[in-house]
């Protein structure tokens, strides 16, 4: 379940950087999948959970933030990061937020994190290294790079209180309110009336060949359906069934479908030397991952307000 989920994540950003090739701004591709993610979760929660629905007005700073954070500035500057650079190296830059948790673990929380984070340290910034050649002066847009650094944090801190906020409510109810908070500050950062829907009528450049193009509103709805709400139920899944360690694990096979979707259906072609450093950064973030001892992986961070048992 955890790999199709990452592969149709991997996807997503396949197509979401084809859509911004023909116009569609990362800000205005990041406020229009929101919304179309809102409504699903909304009609989704409504079906299966309509409990979800019950709010606590102690709950309103803390979801506000989350869903700022989580479904507002990750997804930007995702999208931003792509829209500079090659669509698998944006990904390997996000998924530099496991070594961000597992340090904010050790001296932050104060909890077990075993030696081997050093380790997954240096074998992140060699194969970084290698990935940006920095030997030949560096071939990646600085700005992109600075974006996915950023990124990586903001993924973090997501993650972060995504663990603190499901010891209060259900994750689906979670995500759900994330995006309805974070549509709503989409709605006032860019306006609707503003928005370019002339766009969606444009038609991407075909991804293989032979294949057709895809119109944009057809794109944005694939994201939606199966770029969002689809890999992220299928995630839920596994992490009842795998527990959060070991789905992490599997987590970092996005990075590798990316750059091969990439290179398949986009013809982003990453150097011999660049693929090398990729895998290294990969098994750097394996490393971190299996570094946080088991006390780590509870939710431990309480929201204010609320009793930790308490239930909204």
């Amino acid at each position: 379940m955890y790999l199709v989920a990452a592969f149709l994540f991997a996807v997503n950003g396949v197509l979401a950087k084809s859509a911004m090739e023909v116009g569609l701004s990362p800000l205005r591709l990041t406020e229009l999948r929101n919304a179309g993610s809102m409504v699903l979760l909304v009609v989704v929660v409504a079906l299966v959970r309509p409990r979800g629905f019950r709010i606590r007005k102690r709950e309103l700073p803390f979801l506000a933030v989350y869903g700022v954070i989580a479904f507002t500035f990750v997804q930007f500057l995702f999208f931003f990061t792509i829209s500079r650079l090659p669509v698998g190296i944006g990904t390997l830059l996000a998924f530099l937020a496991p070594i961000v948790v597992a340090l904010y673990v050790k001296f932050v929380r104060k909890q077990g994190v075993r030696n081997r984070i050093w380790v997954a340290i240096g074998l992140t910034l060699l194969g970084l290294a290698l990935v940006a050649q920095i030997r030949q002066g560096g071939t990646l847009d600085p700005l992109g790079v600075i974006a996915g650094l950023v990124l990586a944090f903001a993924l973090a801190l997501y993650w972060i209180l995504g663990e603190s906020g499901q010891s209060h409510r259900d994750a689906l109810s979670l995500t759900m309110w994330g995006f309805i908070f974070s549509t709503a500050a989409w709605s006032i950062i860019a306006p609707w009336s503003s928005f370019p829907f002339e766009v969606l009528t444009r038609t991407a450049e075909p991804m293989l060949p032979g294949s057709p193009g895809l119109p944009v509103w057809l794109i944005m709805a694939l994201g939606v359906a199966f770029g969002t709400v689809t890999p992220f139920l299928l995630v839920l899944g596994s992490l009842r069934r795998l527990g959060a360690a070991r789905a992490g694990i599997i987590g970092t096979t996005e990075p590798v479908w990316a750059a091969l979707l990439a290179m398949a259906m986009l013809g982003e072609m990453l150097t011999p030397l660049q693929g090398v450093g990729g895998l290294v950064v990969v098994v750097g973030i394996v490393v971190a991952e299996t570094s946080r001892a088991p006390a780590a992986t509870t939710g431990e961070f309480p929201i204010p307000g609320e009793d930790v048992e308490g239930t909204p």
